[in-house]
Protein backbone atom coordinates (compact mmCIF):
# COMPACT_ATOMS: atom_id res chain seq x y z
CA UNK A 1 0.00 0.00 0.00
CA UNK A 2 2.90 2.33 0.71
CA UNK A 3 4.05 1.95 -2.91
CA UNK A 4 0.83 3.47 -4.22
CA UNK A 5 1.29 7.09 -5.31
CA UNK A 6 -0.74 10.00 -3.98
CA UNK A 7 -3.42 11.35 -6.32
CA UNK A 8 -5.17 14.69 -6.73
CA UNK A 9 -8.55 14.32 -8.41
CA UNK A 10 -9.41 17.42 -10.47
CA UNK A 11 -13.17 17.75 -10.90
CA UNK A 12 -14.69 20.87 -12.52
CA UNK A 13 -18.45 21.03 -11.95
CA UNK A 14 -21.49 23.16 -12.64
CA UNK A 15 -24.99 22.22 -11.45
CA UNK A 16 -24.26 18.52 -10.94
CA UNK A 17 -26.61 18.06 -7.96
CA UNK A 18 -28.14 14.86 -9.38
CA UNK A 19 -24.80 13.15 -10.08
CA UNK A 20 -22.10 14.55 -7.84
CA UNK A 21 -22.91 12.38 -4.81
CA UNK A 22 -22.47 9.12 -6.69
CA UNK A 23 -19.34 10.42 -8.41
CA UNK A 24 -17.63 11.37 -5.14
CA UNK A 25 -18.83 8.28 -3.29
CA UNK A 26 -17.23 6.09 -5.96
CA UNK A 27 -13.89 7.78 -5.23
CA UNK A 28 -14.17 7.64 -1.45
CA UNK A 29 -15.06 3.93 -1.48
CA UNK A 30 -12.05 2.90 -3.55
CA UNK A 31 -9.73 0.23 -2.14
CA UNK A 32 -6.99 2.84 -2.06
CA UNK A 33 -5.52 4.72 0.89
CA UNK A 34 -7.86 7.68 1.29
CA UNK A 35 -5.11 9.77 2.87
CA UNK A 36 -3.40 9.55 -0.53
CA UNK A 37 -6.42 10.96 -2.38
CA UNK A 38 -7.37 14.63 -2.41
CA UNK A 39 -10.46 15.67 -4.34
CA UNK A 40 -10.31 19.19 -5.72
CA UNK A 41 -13.79 20.34 -6.67
CA UNK A 42 -13.67 23.39 -8.96
CA UNK A 43 -17.18 24.80 -8.84
CA UNK A 44 -18.30 27.27 -11.50
CA UNK A 45 -20.87 29.03 -9.28
CA UNK A 46 -23.44 26.24 -9.33
CA UNK A 47 -27.01 27.34 -8.65
CA UNK A 48 -28.10 24.04 -7.10
CA UNK A 49 -26.91 21.86 -4.16
CA UNK A 50 -23.73 20.63 -5.89
CA UNK A 51 -21.33 22.23 -3.42
CA UNK A 52 -23.47 21.35 -0.38
CA UNK A 53 -23.46 17.67 -1.35
CA UNK A 54 -19.78 17.67 -2.29
CA UNK A 55 -18.70 18.97 1.12
CA UNK A 56 -19.92 15.68 2.64
CA UNK A 57 -17.01 13.89 0.92
CA UNK A 58 -14.00 15.77 2.29
CA UNK A 59 -13.22 17.86 -0.77
CA UNK A 60 -10.97 20.87 -1.32
CA UNK A 61 -13.02 23.68 -2.86
CA UNK A 62 -11.86 26.05 -5.58
CA UNK A 63 -14.16 28.66 -7.10
CA UNK A 64 -14.06 29.12 -10.85
CA UNK A 65 -16.68 31.70 -11.83
CA UNK A 66 -15.49 32.04 -15.44
CA UNK A 67 -18.02 29.56 -16.88
CA UNK A 68 -15.18 27.78 -18.63
CA UNK A 69 -14.21 24.15 -17.83
CA UNK A 70 -10.68 24.59 -19.20
CA UNK A 71 -10.05 27.48 -16.81
CA UNK A 72 -11.54 25.36 -14.03
CA UNK A 73 -9.12 22.51 -14.71
CA UNK A 74 -6.20 24.92 -14.73
CA UNK A 75 -7.27 26.28 -11.33
CA UNK A 76 -7.53 22.73 -10.03
CA UNK A 77 -4.02 21.90 -11.23
CA UNK A 78 -2.64 24.94 -9.40
CA UNK A 79 -4.33 23.79 -6.20
CA UNK A 80 -3.15 20.17 -6.47
CA UNK A 81 -0.34 18.93 -4.23
CA UNK A 82 -0.16 15.19 -4.88
CA UNK A 83 2.10 13.17 -7.18
CA UNK A 84 -0.50 12.30 -9.82
CA UNK A 85 -3.47 14.16 -11.28
CA UNK A 86 -6.68 12.33 -12.19
CA UNK A 87 -9.19 14.21 -14.34
CA UNK A 88 -12.85 13.40 -13.75
CA UNK A 89 -16.10 15.23 -14.41
CA UNK A 90 -19.08 15.43 -12.11
CA UNK A 91 -20.93 12.94 -14.32
CA UNK A 92 -18.24 10.23 -14.01
CA UNK A 93 -18.56 7.26 -11.64
CA UNK A 94 -15.83 4.71 -10.95
CA UNK A 95 -17.58 1.38 -11.56
CA UNK A 96 -15.77 -0.81 -9.00
CA UNK A 97 -13.58 -0.47 -5.90
CA UNK A 98 -10.30 -1.63 -7.46
CA UNK A 99 -10.63 0.79 -10.39
CA UNK A 100 -8.07 3.32 -9.19
CA UNK A 101 -5.43 0.70 -8.37
CA UNK A 102 -5.85 -0.82 -11.83
CA UNK A 103 -5.60 2.55 -13.57
CA UNK A 104 -2.42 3.61 -11.80
CA UNK A 105 -0.59 0.27 -12.15
CA UNK A 106 0.96 0.96 -15.61
CA UNK A 107 2.48 4.17 -14.29
CA UNK A 108 4.07 2.22 -11.45
CA UNK A 109 5.24 -0.64 -13.69
CA UNK A 110 6.68 1.47 -16.53
CA UNK A 111 8.43 4.67 -15.51
CA UNK A 112 8.39 6.07 -19.04
CA UNK A 113 4.61 5.87 -19.31
CA UNK A 114 3.34 9.45 -19.28
CA UNK A 115 -0.36 8.95 -18.69
CA UNK A 116 -3.13 6.35 -18.62
CA UNK A 117 -6.86 6.20 -19.24
CA UNK A 118 -9.64 3.58 -19.57
CA UNK A 119 -10.50 2.42 -23.08
CA UNK A 120 -14.25 1.80 -22.72
CA UNK A 121 -17.28 3.53 -21.28
CA UNK A 122 -19.39 1.40 -18.94
CA UNK A 123 -22.46 -0.08 -20.60
CA UNK A 124 -25.79 -0.25 -18.79
CA UNK A 125 -29.11 -0.89 -20.53
CA UNK A 126 -30.79 1.29 -17.90
CA UNK A 127 -28.89 4.36 -19.10
CA UNK A 128 -30.49 6.85 -21.47
CA UNK A 129 -30.56 6.24 -25.23
CA UNK A 130 -27.99 9.01 -25.76
CA UNK A 131 -25.66 7.66 -23.08
CA UNK A 132 -25.90 4.12 -24.47
CA UNK A 133 -25.12 5.48 -27.93
CA UNK A 134 -21.94 7.21 -26.67
CA UNK A 135 -20.96 4.09 -24.72
CA UNK A 136 -21.48 1.67 -27.60
CA UNK A 137 -19.41 3.76 -30.00
CA UNK A 138 -16.86 4.87 -27.38
CA UNK A 139 -17.29 8.53 -28.28
CA UNK A 140 -18.85 11.81 -27.30
CA UNK A 141 -18.42 13.21 -30.83
CA UNK A 142 -18.96 11.02 -33.94
CA UNK A 143 -16.56 13.16 -35.99
CA UNK A 144 -13.67 11.50 -34.13
CA UNK A 145 -14.58 8.19 -35.79
CA UNK A 146 -14.29 9.54 -39.32
CA UNK A 147 -11.18 11.65 -38.67
CA UNK A 148 -9.64 8.59 -36.96
CA UNK A 149 -9.07 10.49 -33.71
CA UNK A 150 -11.24 8.61 -31.21
CA UNK A 151 -9.44 7.64 -28.02
CA UNK A 152 -11.71 4.81 -26.82
CA UNK A 153 -12.86 1.54 -28.30
CA UNK A 154 -16.37 0.65 -29.36
CA UNK A 155 -17.93 -1.68 -26.84
CA UNK A 156 -17.52 -4.77 -29.04
CA UNK A 157 -13.83 -4.04 -29.76
CA UNK A 158 -11.39 -5.89 -27.52
CA UNK A 159 -8.04 -5.15 -29.17
CA UNK A 160 -6.45 -1.74 -29.54
CA UNK A 161 -6.81 -0.83 -33.20
CA UNK A 162 -6.61 2.95 -33.26
CA UNK A 163 -2.85 3.29 -33.92
CA UNK A 164 -0.42 0.72 -35.27
CA UNK A 165 2.43 1.04 -32.78
CA UNK A 166 1.43 -0.60 -29.48
CA UNK A 167 2.14 -3.53 -27.17
CA UNK A 168 -0.42 -5.63 -25.31
CA UNK A 169 0.81 -5.76 -21.70
CA UNK A 170 -2.04 -7.87 -20.38
CA UNK A 171 -3.98 -5.31 -18.34
CA UNK A 172 -3.32 -2.46 -20.73
CA UNK A 173 -2.02 -1.48 -24.14
CA UNK A 174 1.25 0.45 -24.18
CA UNK A 175 0.98 2.94 -27.04
CA UNK A 176 3.40 5.38 -28.65
CA UNK A 177 1.70 8.54 -29.92
CA UNK A 178 3.04 11.34 -32.08
CA UNK A 179 1.61 14.65 -33.30
CA UNK A 180 0.08 12.97 -36.36
CA UNK A 181 -1.73 10.06 -34.69
CA UNK A 182 -2.54 11.62 -31.31
CA UNK A 183 -6.22 10.92 -30.52
CA UNK A 184 -8.41 12.92 -28.16
CA UNK A 185 -6.85 11.55 -24.95
CA UNK A 186 -6.49 13.39 -21.67
CA UNK A 187 -9.95 13.95 -20.23
CA UNK A 188 -12.44 11.51 -18.66
CA UNK A 189 -10.53 9.17 -16.33
CA UNK A 190 -7.09 10.29 -17.48
CA UNK A 191 -4.22 10.13 -14.95
CA UNK A 192 -0.80 11.73 -15.31
CA UNK A 193 2.16 12.75 -13.15
CA UNK A 194 1.71 16.32 -11.86
CA UNK A 195 5.30 17.30 -12.69
CA UNK A 196 4.66 16.43 -16.34
CA UNK A 197 1.58 18.66 -16.50
CA UNK A 198 3.62 21.47 -14.97
CA UNK A 199 5.97 21.16 -17.96
CA UNK A 200 3.13 22.18 -20.29
CA UNK A 201 1.36 25.43 -21.01
CA UNK A 202 -1.59 24.50 -18.77
CA UNK A 203 -2.51 28.03 -17.68
CA UNK A 204 -4.71 30.06 -17.85
CA UNK A 205 -6.68 27.33 -19.65
CA UNK A 206 -5.95 23.62 -19.49
CA UNK A 207 -6.73 22.17 -22.90
CA UNK A 208 -5.93 18.49 -22.45
CA UNK A 209 -5.20 18.01 -26.16
CA UNK A 210 -2.87 21.01 -26.35
CA UNK A 211 -0.99 19.85 -23.27
CA UNK A 212 -0.58 16.35 -24.71
CA UNK A 213 1.03 17.98 -27.77
CA UNK A 214 3.36 19.90 -25.46
CA UNK A 215 4.47 16.65 -23.84
CA UNK A 216 4.95 14.78 -27.11
CA UNK A 217 7.19 17.58 -28.33
CA UNK A 218 9.30 16.84 -25.23
CA UNK A 219 9.49 13.14 -26.26
CA UNK A 220 7.04 12.14 -23.54
CA UNK A 221 4.95 10.03 -25.87
CA UNK A 222 4.25 6.68 -24.23
CA UNK A 223 0.75 6.16 -22.85
CA UNK A 224 -1.17 3.28 -21.30
CA UNK A 225 -4.64 2.56 -22.60
CA UNK A 226 -5.97 0.51 -19.70
CA UNK A 227 -8.47 -2.34 -20.08
CA UNK A 228 -10.97 -0.58 -17.86
CA UNK A 229 -14.30 1.12 -18.33
CA UNK A 230 -15.69 4.23 -16.69
CA UNK A 231 -19.28 5.36 -16.22
CA UNK A 232 -19.96 8.58 -18.13
CA UNK A 233 -23.50 9.93 -17.74
CA UNK A 234 -22.94 12.38 -20.56
CA UNK A 235 -26.40 13.22 -21.92
CA UNK A 236 -29.90 12.27 -20.84
CA UNK A 237 -31.37 13.01 -24.28
CA UNK A 238 -30.24 13.29 -27.90
CA UNK A 239 -31.13 16.99 -27.75
CA UNK A 240 -28.74 17.46 -24.82
CA UNK A 241 -25.98 15.57 -26.66
CA UNK A 242 -26.33 17.79 -29.72
CA UNK A 243 -26.42 20.89 -27.54
CA UNK A 244 -23.12 19.89 -25.89
CA UNK A 245 -21.52 19.24 -29.28
CA UNK A 246 -22.71 22.65 -30.46
CA UNK A 247 -21.17 24.25 -27.37
CA UNK A 248 -17.88 22.40 -27.83
CA UNK A 249 -17.59 23.46 -31.46
CA UNK A 250 -18.26 27.08 -30.50
CA UNK A 251 -15.43 26.87 -27.97
CA UNK A 252 -13.14 25.25 -30.53
CA UNK A 253 -13.78 27.99 -33.09
CA UNK A 254 -13.41 30.70 -30.45
CA UNK A 255 -10.00 29.40 -29.38
CA UNK A 256 -8.89 27.88 -32.68
CA UNK A 257 -6.02 30.28 -33.35
CA UNK A 258 -4.55 29.58 -29.90
CA UNK A 259 -4.79 25.79 -30.06
CA UNK A 260 -1.67 23.67 -30.46
CA UNK A 261 -3.56 20.46 -31.25
CA UNK A 262 -4.45 20.80 -34.94
CA UNK A 263 -6.14 17.40 -35.55
CA UNK A 264 -3.58 16.70 -38.34
CA UNK A 265 -6.26 16.10 -40.93
CA UNK A 266 -5.94 17.22 -44.56
CA UNK A 267 -8.75 19.13 -46.26
CA UNK A 268 -9.42 16.04 -48.37
CA UNK A 269 -9.74 13.88 -45.26
CA UNK A 270 -12.10 16.39 -43.64
CA UNK A 271 -14.17 16.52 -46.86
CA UNK A 272 -14.54 12.74 -47.05
CA UNK A 273 -15.25 12.48 -43.31
CA UNK A 274 -18.04 15.03 -43.71
CA UNK A 275 -19.35 13.29 -46.81
CA UNK A 276 -19.46 9.93 -45.04
CA UNK A 277 -21.39 11.44 -42.14
CA UNK A 278 -23.88 13.23 -44.41
CA UNK A 279 -24.66 10.37 -46.80
CA UNK A 280 -25.82 7.87 -44.14
CA UNK A 281 -24.22 4.85 -45.89
CA UNK A 282 -21.04 4.42 -43.82
CA UNK A 283 -22.70 5.40 -40.52
CA UNK A 284 -25.47 2.89 -41.20
CA UNK A 285 -22.86 0.19 -41.86
CA UNK A 286 -21.21 0.99 -38.50
CA UNK A 287 -24.62 0.92 -36.82
CA UNK A 288 -25.60 -2.42 -38.32
CA UNK A 289 -22.23 -4.03 -37.58
CA UNK A 290 -22.48 -2.95 -33.95
CA UNK A 291 -26.11 -4.02 -33.61
CA UNK A 292 -25.32 -7.52 -34.87
CA UNK A 293 -22.71 -7.87 -32.10
CA UNK A 294 -24.66 -6.20 -29.25
CA UNK A 295 -28.43 -6.00 -29.66
CA UNK A 296 -29.26 -2.43 -28.65
CA UNK A 297 -31.34 -0.01 -30.72
CA UNK A 298 -29.06 2.83 -29.64
CA UNK A 299 -26.63 1.78 -32.40
CA UNK A 300 -29.19 2.74 -35.02
CA UNK A 301 -29.42 6.44 -34.16
CA UNK A 302 -25.83 6.84 -35.40
CA UNK A 303 -26.70 7.88 -39.00
CA UNK A 304 -29.08 10.55 -37.67
CA UNK A 305 -26.53 11.87 -35.15
CA UNK A 306 -23.82 11.92 -37.84
CA UNK A 307 -26.05 13.86 -40.24
CA UNK A 308 -27.03 16.42 -37.62
CA UNK A 309 -23.45 16.90 -36.40
CA UNK A 310 -21.91 17.16 -39.88
CA UNK A 311 -24.58 19.67 -40.92
CA UNK A 312 -24.09 21.73 -37.77
CA UNK A 313 -20.28 21.75 -37.99
CA UNK A 314 -20.29 22.59 -41.71
CA UNK A 315 -22.61 25.56 -41.15
CA UNK A 316 -20.44 26.81 -38.29
CA UNK A 317 -17.21 26.52 -40.29
CA UNK A 318 -18.74 28.34 -43.27
CA UNK A 319 -19.97 31.13 -41.00
CA UNK A 320 -16.57 31.23 -39.28
CA UNK A 321 -14.75 31.47 -42.63
CA UNK A 322 -16.99 34.23 -43.95
CA UNK A 323 -16.65 36.18 -40.71
CA UNK A 324 -12.85 35.95 -40.79
CA UNK A 325 -12.76 36.97 -44.45
CA UNK A 326 -14.97 39.99 -43.82
CA UNK A 327 -12.90 41.00 -40.79
CA UNK A 328 -9.70 40.69 -42.84
CA UNK A 329 -11.08 42.82 -45.66
CA UNK A 330 -12.40 45.43 -43.24
CA UNK A 331 -9.05 45.64 -41.45
CA UNK A 332 -7.16 45.76 -44.75
CA UNK A 333 -9.35 48.61 -46.01
CA UNK A 334 -8.75 50.85 -42.99
CA UNK A 335 -6.57 53.91 -43.71
CA UNK A 336 -3.13 53.89 -42.12
CA UNK A 337 -2.63 56.49 -39.39
CA UNK A 338 0.91 57.89 -39.01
Amino acid sequence: MNLLPSISVIMPVYNEEAKIGNALKSIRTQEYPQDKIEIILVDDDSKDRTLEIAKMYNIAYVRNGHHDYDIGKSLGIKKAKHEYLLFLDGDNILPHKSWLKTLVSPLINEKDVVGAQPIWFTYDRKHSLADRYCTLFGITDPLTIYLKKRDRLMLHEKKWNLVKKYQDKGGYFSVIFNEDNLPTIGSVGFIIKRTDILRTNYTPKFSHLDCMVDLIKQNKNKFAMVKLDIIHLHSSTIKELLKKLDRNMNIYLRDRKERRYTWKASKIMVFFATLQMLTFVVPFYHSLRGFLKIKDWAWLIHPYICFRVASMYSAKFIKYGISNLLNFRFSYAQPQVN
